[in-house]
């Protein structure tokens, strides 16, 4: 770290995963281990070497080694979020829900019944049984300076068209179709 005169003022050590320690230049000797113990003052006079800048916290056992912020991240709770839902939200695919409560084989088998679904769909699309598929919140442009063709999303006015049809669902109370949005997930049915 240096102060605003550009001087070296600290030196820092860390690991990702456990913990980020400084010290002042001029205390301590030899190399800072991003390892080193932190303790707390043993005394009234005590200027500890090391300052501890950050520390991971212990975690609960969780699959993957996730967070608790990173499994709420899904949390999809079906009385306040689920109702206004557009239904090709990721968090109401019946695989990736029964795999983030631990029930893995039952979600290997609906992620096959997924796919298959899916590969049903193109199928009946190639085969003209289907409308051809039509991006509901993104439009295909072409980028002015590399020419390349980018997906835009679509807005009504100023505001993104599918926070429009959110708070449509919103102001009816939710569980309402969705404009012009395919059932794309199986339901979750033995």
């Amino acid at each position: 770290m240096r102060n605003a005169d550009g001087e070296v003022t600290h030196e820092i050590a860390g690991r990702w995963n456990s913990q980020l320690i400084c010290r002042a230049i001029g205390t301590g000797s030899g190399f800072l281990h991003p390892d080193a113990t932190v303790s707390g003052p043993a005394s009234p006079n005590y200027m500890a070497e090391y300052i501890l800048l950050w520390r991971n916290s212990e975690k609960v056992p969780a699959p993957f080694n996730l967070t608790p912020f990173a499994i709420t991240l899904n949390d999809c709770p079906e009385d306040t979020l689920k109702p206004y839902l557009c239904p090709t939200d990721c968090r109401l695919r019946p695989d990736q829900r029964a795999f983030e409560t631990g029930k893995y084989e039952r979600a290997s088998e609906l992620k096959v019944k997924q796919e298959e679904k899916q590969r049903a769909t193109r199928r009946a699309r190639e085969e003209g049984r289907l409308r051809p598929h039509q991006p509901r919140w993104f439009t295909a442009q072409t980028d002015v300076d590399t020419g390349e063709r980018v997906w835009m999303p679509s807005f009504v006015g100023d505001t993104l068209e599918y926070w429009v049809e959110r708070e449509k669902m919103w102001k009816a109370g939710g569980n309402q179709p969705w404009k012009n949005v395919e059932h794309i997930f199986i339901d979750d049915t033995p």
